[in-house]
């Protein structure tokens, strides 16, 4: 493979998407025949959810505009899966109201394959067995957009204290451009203190007017949306809210928990707690280059400046000599604080960097018979040049001075940090990492990094299940749970039923533990959790790249994280190989060889630009609280050593996280990748090669071996035969036929039996 593909993609990739409680409305042109896709886009879509006692309001506002020559008729189409209690549905199209009807399944199955038989396009094969609500036809004029408007009311989906939000944009991949604006806001009031707001799908600004008064909203520019928007929130009167979230789709095998344990908001200023902070900052000459110095001294103030009154701090800079501010911690008094800050304006740039003392210093800082939870956060630029500079020994020397067990946070900044003994600092103190590109703001990076543990409200947090056996939870350690925050668990259980979850920890002043009764399914029924096995596999895949990292590679470890890419469609440097076209999906030796050659690449990138990105990488997926975007065909892509991608800007797709010289700029430039010979269809990751898509159970096969084909049923697309397969298939099954496009072939394995479709 090329150095181009080794490079190609580092966060985690491809995550299923889980069925849909609605449908987002399109049109559908009528006249003149065109293809459903490729002849008209939406300007904007707006989407506002009120939510009151578990009952939905929802406004919907987009712009449609037809990139014809001429006036194309259309019709609105809203699919509506089983399940959806839709009361009522308005319809304006500007500022006239259309009428429409509500059509039970059967009925719309019948319109749904006609549009596909006349259109030869699949796209709305996914939405056979759902009903549909439908207007009549109406003009939509050439580069002139027409204003749509669609309200409705529905009811949540609810289970015991935890409400489901879903709006699906998943629809939105059917227009021709990308959107200028997309805006899901979910206004959500209850009756009782709501503590979780989690999304699986997408980032949150999540802003709270009280207790019980909530908005979570999301917004894009310049987007295609094609994951569908879901938000969860839980409204319990409790100090400590603990959710869980579980997936078990084989009672043969293992399933998948997430939990989420979050504060009250009401309480979580009453019980926040009083810390300790020492800050140890790296002063060494090379500092002084691209204004590292005068950044990292004005993220100093506004740590300072940020404390709590009833906080102590002290400050460690470093260079090949220390300097600590105070002689112990201080009081976060006015007084102090003040003369902190004028010890911060006479620091200066020079010297060597030692790093094993200034950390060995700073956690001799704090007391021993205090019960404030302890914090460091330190910051370097460089490699260590003074004093101890083994690795092995600086570990060993700053865990043996963490008497207190303080947490160590660690800021790496440029390109001549040693990536790995960061890491492993932090692993073993209890921490976590965040790597600064050359040019990228530290100040904001520093600030955003103490703002969230700026209020520890319980510390020493751990989370148990009765009579479960629980395996593989990530976080190993969840740590400390802070004011406006919440942490994410997940793993794996081996069988359900009844149990009771238990979270323990420091809260006021005490050891408490809150019990949470649940049930964790013997076998999901339905998949509306199935999000929960791919996020557990993205923890996974992070920590196996940490164990290559930080302890070298072995067989073992590579050989899952080749398993599960395939199975997860989760792209990284160290597997992008999947995504080359020229290499087998079922060639295992070819695999491992691939694989192993990028982990000993990883484990040797301790500095520069790869040394970074590498951490980067496992951060993104060691921190991973959703679902990331999938990478989708995009048709005008064009194959380039044996791999298709597009590479567009920050927010969208995958980000481009690799080291090689040639990518260096992107990586920088916070640029992103989107494969286009990956894609993840329902709960399927599908690899092409060529022109041929191969669904799960189809990667071994290859059209090119007569003993292949004769395992295969060739079935050609719009034919009856076609057809009969639609009539047979499951909802998530007809999204991989409905995922297929013009030129393209398909080999996808239904009910044991292997179709290529031509």
């Amino acid at each position: 493979m090329k150095r181009t593909i080794e490079v190609l993609a580092a966060a985690s990739v491809l995550l299923p998407v889980a069925a849909a409680a609605l449908a987002d409305g399109m049109i559908v042109p009528v006249r003149p025949t065109v293809p459903v896709r490729g002849h008209w886009s939406v300007k904007h879509h707006h989407v506002k959810v009120t939510v009151r006692d578990q009952v939905a309001s929802v406004h919907i506002d987009q712009a449609f505009v037809n990139h014809g020559r001429r006036a194309m008729e259309v019709e609105y189409l809203f699919p509506i899966p089983p399940g959806a209690a839709i009361d009522s549905m308005t319809m304006v199209v500007d500022g006239k109201e259309l009428a429409g009807k509500v059509l039970e399944a059967k009925e719309a199955r019948k319109i749904y394959e006609d549009i596909v038989r006349k259109k030869k396009d699949p796209a709305l094969l996914e939405y056979v067995g759902f009903g549909l609500y439908r207007t009549r036809a109406f003009p939509l004029e050439p580069n002139k957009p027409a204003h749509v408007v669609v309200t409705y009311t529905d009811v949540c989906r609810k289970d015991g204290d935890l409400v489901e939000v879903f709006y699906p944009l998943n629809t939105e991949k059917y227009s021709a451009t990308k959107i200028a604006s997309v805006k899901v806001s979910v206004d959500i009031k209850a009756k009782a203190d709501i503590t979780a707001v989690y999304s699986p799908t997408h980032d949150l600004t999540v802003k709270r007017t009280g207790a019980r008064h909530v908005v979570a909203s999301y917004e894009a520019k310049e987007a295609l949306p094609d994951i569908d928007f879901q938000v969860y929130y839980k409204a319990a009167d409790e100090k400590i809210g603990a959710t869980v979230l579980a997936h078990r789709p084989d009672r043969k095998a293992d399933g998948y928990f997430l939990v989420l344990v979050s504060p009250n908001p009401k309480t979580a200023s009453r019980a926040a707690a009083s810390k300790d902070l020492v800050v140890v900052l790296d002063r060494s000459g090379s500092m002084a280059q691209n204004g590292k110095i005068g950044q990292a001294k004005e993220a100093l103030r506004h740590v300072l400046s940020s404390l709590g009154e009833e906080d102590r701090f002290n400050v460690v800079t470093f260079c090949d000599s220390l300097d600590v501010f105070f002689k112990k911690m201080a009081d976060a008094g006015r007084k102090n604080v003040e003369q902190a800050l004028e010890l911060v304006d006479r620091i200066e740039p020079t010297g060597g960097t030692n790093i094993d003392e200034a950390l060995t210093t700073a956690m001799g800082l704090f007391d021993e018979d205090s019960d404030r939870p302890g914090y460091v956060l330190f910051l370097t630029d460089g490699l260590p040049t003074v004093g101890e500079r083994n690795e092995g020994a600086i570990i060993k020397n700053a865990e043996k001075a963490n008497e207190t067990k303080a947490r160590l946070f660690g800021l790496g900044v440029g390109y001549n940090v040693n990536v790995r003994l960061v890491d492993k600092l932090v692993k073993t103190n209890r921490g976590a990492s965040d790597y600064v590109k050359p040019r990228e703001p530290l100040e904001a990076k520093v600030s955003r990094l103490y703002n969230k543990i700026k209020r520890p409200v319980m510390t020493d947090v751990a989370v148990s299940f009765d009579d479960v056996r629980t395996s593989m939870t990530y976080p190993r350690e969840p740590g400390d749970l802070f004011d406006g925050d919440q942490i994410v668990l997940v793993g794996r259980y081996d069988d359900g039923g009844k149990t009771t979850v238990r979270v323990t920890g420091r809260l006021e002043g005490k050891k408490q533990v809150f019990k949470y009764p649940t049930t964790l399914p013997k076998v999901s029924e339905t998949p509306r959790s199935a999000f929960v096995e791919p996020l557990w596999a993205v923890r996974r895949c992070g920590y196996l790249l940490d164990e290559i990292q930080l302890n070298g590679e072995t067989e073992e470890v590579v050989d899952e994280l080749v398993k599960l890419s395939k199975q997860y469609g989760i792209i990284t440097p160290y597997t992008a190989f999947l995504a080359d076209e020229s290499v087998a999906l079922g060639d295992g030796r070819v695999h491992r060889m691939r694989a192993g050659k990028a982990a000993k690449s990883l484990a040797g990138a301790t500095a520069g630009y790869g040394g970074q990105a590498a951490g980067r990488t496992r951060a993104t997926l060691n921190q991973a609280k959703r679902r990331a975007a999938p990478a989708g065909p995009v048709p005008e892509a064009r194959p380039a050593d044996g791999l298709s991608a597009e590479t567009v800007p920050s927010g969208r797709g995958v980000k481009q996280k690799g080291w090689g010289d040639r990518d260096k700029a992107a990586y920088e430039a916070d640029r992103e990748v989107r494969l286009t010979n990956v894609q993840n269809v329902g709960n399927q990751t599908l690899f092409r090669r060529g022109q041929v898509w191969y669904a799960p159970g189809t990667g071994h096969l290859r059209l090119d071996r007569a003993e292949d084909r004769a395992k295969m049923q060739v079935v050609d697309r719009f034919s009856e035969a076609y057809f009969e397969l639609v009539k047979k298939n499951s909802i998530d099954e007809n999204r991989i036929l409905a995922s297929q496009r013009s030129k393209e072939e398909l080999v996808v394995k239904l009910r044991g039996q292997v179709y290529h479709i031509k």
